[in-house]
């Protein structure tokens, strides 16, 4: 035994460092490729890019009260995204898609460059450094694939956590007074800044109990309680000052219906969430270069992905900071023979060959994707919308019915559909309910639409949604059980139905004359194509504006 491990250490580190970083450049390149070239357009950008034009138009930071809903009309609005989305706004108006696209690619640089430097400044070991990169893009794949605010959050957490942990690596670290402006920034641009604020304290309580064991100088401890303090004190630097923190700190406790809020246990999950699990089983029951702090911070994070799933993410980037050593050091102690075998200068052709046989197949992944895109007229530089699923496929042909058979009024629609409806039908139409959730809607109106979507073929009597509110229109998932329950009400008429939703019309004077010319005959199902390019006006639309009208004056006329 004894003779195994000094062979082993013997042949650790015979790689040259400029080997290294060509090898590991290489993969990191690669897993920069298959993140950034596919974008889809998350169900909510078509609200954060509206809402930064208006802004911009109305020349303020935010809008402060809602005046898209009729459930909740002129109800206070906590935007806890404005800055992302005021960008969205600036740059979809300059640059439209391709603007978007370099927005969200910038923040898969700030995920990626933070693994780099831990990898390099922590010697991580070939394989060690190749199974965190590819771990990571795969599963941030999953999640960077949408144009969202929360990039902002993943990009400020991984400079977070390279900052403190590497200030408890070297104190004199002066980089760490970049926290206040990382915080300011992130404060103002999602409310996943709470993240950073919980992290924060956790490395503050860990380096202050260290310094009481002597581990590091008083000085050094309240430099950092110092630096975190004044982090903290200008989250307050917002639009809405300690409001925000008291509405995001709601929205937290309370349990979201939106599926990536869930706990990962309750819904079927790509296998790649589960990695990081085995992971950080590996680098902690396999290796003895690991440190409490890292278990700490590993153990936190690891909580909040198994609460909700939109925090896999974080998790991912935690693991490729946090562990470079003792997931090499795992690695070296699983596989000492072939460690040793795949050492040392004479084995530098096999590696190199290794290397690129890995990056080729990631590369090779990334044009299939690209080029099935493509085929739909989606190049990478593009945003694609499906148009036959549920969110985050968006109803086209729905909406395309609606401004041909010129149906407006106030619209009950799916939450995961609401604000492409707003960008398509306000200011004609308003909606009932969409994905901004608590940063405006209460949380009764939110318990009546969950109420709503369980109802079935075996519900009786009224219900809030279609009963005690204005609701006229009803543009819905064809596959929700709740058309069961509408398909017994006198009171609701089906004019339009394709795989994807379907269209009720309250039975009022105003639509007499649609229903009654749809009673024998649904409204005709549109062409649409399957993939369409962000923004997915319907196609009468396309002709009848272009998209240099989606300029001051064109805003002035459609939003205000």
């Amino acid at each position: 035994m004894a003779e195994s491990e000094s062979a082993l250490k013997s042949e650790t580190w015979i790689m040259s460092q400029r080997e290294w970083l060509i090898s590991i450049g290489l993969v990191w390149c690669a897993c920069l490729f298959l993140t950034a070239t596919v974008t889809i357009a998350d169900p909510d950008l078509w609200g954060h890019t509206l809402y930064g034009l208006r802004a911009l138009d109305a020349h303020v930071l935010v809008e402060r009260t809602d005046p898209f809903c009729y459930t909740e009309p002129g109800a206070v609005w906590i935007n806890h995204e404005w800055f992302s989305e005021d960008s969205f706004g600036w740059l979809w108006h300059r640059f439209q898609n391709p603007g978007l696209w370099l927005w969200r690619n910038f923040w898969l640089l700030m995920m990626l460059i933070p693994g780099w430097l831990a990898l390099r400044k922590q010697q991580a070991s070939l394989a060690g450094g190749v199974l965190l990169l590819v771990y990571t893009a795969f599963c941030l794949s999953q999640f960077v694939v949408f144009i969202r605010p929360q990039l902002v959050t993943f990009g400020c957490f991984a400079w977070t956590l390279l900052l403190l942990r590497s200030y408890l690596a070297a104190p004199q670290l002066k980089a760490i007074w970049y926290l206040p402006v990382l915080m300011l920034f992130w404060a103002n641009s999602h409310g996943g800044f709470l993240a950073g604020v919980g992290i924060q304290g956790l490395v503050v309580g860990w380096m202050g109990w260290q310094a009481l064991r002597g581990k590091y100088r008083q000085a050094d401890f309240w430099r950092l309680a110092f630096v975190v303090s004044f982090a903290w004190g200008v989250t307050l630097i917002n639009p809405y000052g300690v409001g925000l923190h008291q509405m995001l700190w709601d929205h937290l406790i309370t349990k979201q219906i939106v599926r990536e809020w869930i706990p990962l246990w309750e819904a079927r999950q790509a296998l790649m969430y589960y990695i990081p699990f085995l992971l950080i089983g590996l680098a902690f029951l396999g290796s003895r270069k690991w440190e409490w702090i890292d278990l700490l911070l590993i153990v936190v994070v690891g909580y909040q992905a198994v609460s909700h799933i939109r925090h896999v993410a974080l998790l991912a980037i935690a693991v490729m900071i946090l562990l470079p050593v003792p997931l090499s050091d795992a690695l070296r102690r699983m596989f000492p023979r072939l460690h040793q075998q795949w050492a040392g200068t004479h084995r530098a052709g096999l590696r190199m060959l290794l290397v690129g046989s890995i990056t080729l197949c990631i590369y090779g992944l990334g044009v299939h994707t690209v080029v099935k895109l493509w085929q739909q007229n989606v190049p990478p530089w593009q945003i694609g919308v499906e148009t036959r699923s549920r969110a985050p496929g968006m109803p086209v042909a729905a909406i395309t019915v609606l401004k041909q058979n010129g149906l407006q009024g106030n619209i009950l629609t799916d939450y995961g559909w609401g604000q492409y409806v707003i960008w398509q039908t306000f200011p004609e139409s308003k909606i009932a309910f969409d994905g901004r959730y608590r940063t405006i809607y209460s949380a009764r109106l939110e318990q009546e639409l969950i109420a709503f979507q369980r109802l079935n073929a075996d519900s009786q009597g009224p219900t809030p949604l279609l009963d005690d509110y204005p609701t006229e229109i009803l543009l819905l998932p064809a596959a929700e059980a709740v058309q069961g329950y509408l398909k017994k009400r006198t009171d609701w008429k089906q004019v339009y139905a394709d795989e994807q939703s379907t269209i009720w019309l309250k039975d009022s004077p105003r639509f007499e004359t649609i229903i009654r010319r749809t009673r024998e005959k649904l409204l005709e199902v549109p062409a649409i194509p399957t993939w369409c390019l962000f923004p997915a006006d319907p196609p009468q639309r396309k002709t009848e504006r272009s998209q240099a009208e989606m300029g001051t004056a064109g805003l002035q006329r459609k939003f205000n």
